[in-house]
C-alpha cells in the first residue's frame, strides 16, 4: 500500500534531474501518451507500484 503524504515532513514538489538512456526516454514518452499519462504520472505510478515490494523483500 502507498504510504500517505501525511507521513512525510513536506509534501512539496521538487525538480530532481535523471539520467536515461535515449532509448528508454522514447519509449516511456510514447507509453505515457498512448495511455493519457503525463511522464510525471507515470514514472509517480511506477515508483507507487514498485516501492512496497522492495520494502517488503528487506523486511
Amino acid at each position: 500500500m502507498v504510504q500517505k503524504a501525511e507521513q512525510y515532513p513536506s509534501n512539496e514538489i521538487v525538480s530532481i534531474n535523471l539520467k536515461a538512456p535515449k532509448e528508454g526516454r522514447k519509449v516511456l514518452k510514447i507509453f505515457s501518451y498512448k495511455n493519457g499519462f503525463t511522464q510525471v504520472s507515470a514514472l509517480r505510478k511506477g515508483f507507487q507500484l514498485l516501492k512496497p515490494k522492495k520494502e517488503k523483500k528487506r523486511s
